[in-house]
């Protein structure tokens, strides 16, 4: 009998522990699994001189499968370094809206992201070159109310990461895992026009849906290997530049028109990953008319008469 009640707890804990009808905030306490120390949480992903990916895993869930998880992640990344990428210090962390997480956490809903949102700045900085990608991959519980365990709306969160690749001029990919991911997701059309143009996501399912555990690693496998591959099938004009149209396509050929449609950015022609903007961008600008300062990618100067 013990042995039918352990397997029982087993498979009830190895989904995403959620249900369609939306309950009351709770306030829980829970201490987090010990995660594997790293120098560093951000990892790069160099394919070739080209595409430039860094993957930041955020776990807001105390599950120790969520650890799993994010190693599924890891591994994808290192198994597309087999193939040619140069993958460097992939780890991950534990989150709650005030950022990195320590000992006892108090899981409650609050009102404020500031936290979280200097933490994901920060971490942004990290090993930050000109024209490369971040991936913020979360993992954890969710609900069709929109709200997400530790974290609070999906709407707020996504304003915070949006917010921080605004701040830091860097183009952004939210990779959501949680149950009703799509569930109250605002439109990229809600964002200031600067940040539509850093910012894109996507989700592990709709609204109405559940997601599971140990399932996003295997898609992240297939994007990267693709990427390294630089096919035809990721990149159909070979313009070493993945933009939301083609990355959309290859998730609707690959993994189904369901799942290829949790794929948003501004428009299809919005670059996410390569060489944002092409050559040009990569030539530095000198200000000889005024004080040198920092120019997004986007910038076209025009000198004075």
């Amino acid at each position: 009998m013990k042995q039918t009640i352990a397997i029982l707890i087993l498979c009830l804990t190895s989904l995403m522990g959620c249900t369609r009808k939306d309950t009351p905030p709770q306030v829980i306490y829970v201490r987090p699994q010990p995660v594997e120390a790293v120098s560093q949480y951000v990892g790069r992903v160099k394919i070739n001189d080209t595409m430039s990916i860094r993957l930041l895993v955020l776990k807001h869930c105390p599950d120790s499968i969520a650890n799993t998880d994010s190693n599924q992640a890891v591994q994808a990344a290192d198994i597309a370094a087999s193939k040619g990428l140069d993958i460097e210090n992939i780890g991950n962390y534990h989150v709650d809206k005030e950022g990195k997480t320590q000992g006892l956490v108090w899981a409650a809903q609050y009102d404020d992201l500031d936290g979280l949102k200097r933490f994901v700045s920060e971490q942004m900085k990290v090993g930050a070159k000109t024209g490369d990608t971040l991936v913020i991959y979360t993992i954890g519980h969710g609900s069709g109310s929109g709200s997400v365990m530790r974290l609070g709306q999906r709407a707020g969160i996504m304003k915070a990461f949006a917010e921080a690749a605004e701040e830091n001029d860097q183009e952004t990919f939210w990779w959501q895992l949680s149950c009703h991911a799509a569930a109250k997701l605002p439109e990229i059309s809600t964002l200031t026009e600067r940040q539509q143009q850093l910012f894109s996501m996507t989700a592990s399912s709709p609204g109405n849906e559940l997601s599971y555990f140990c399932t996003q690693g295997a898609l992240m496998r297939v994007v990267f290997t693709a990427m390294a591959d630089g096919g035809t099938d990721i990149d159909p004009n070979q313009d070493k530049v993945i933009n939301a149209g083609e990355l959309k396509r290859f998730f609707i050929d690959k993994f189904g028109a369901k799942r290829g449609n949790l794929v948003w950015a501004k428009n299809d022609n919005e670059e996410i990953f390569g060489l944002l903007g092409g050559l040009p961008n990569l030539i530095p600008i000198v200000d000889q008319n005024g004080e040198q300062g920092k120019y997004p990618r986007d910038y076209i100067p025009l000198p004075q008469r």
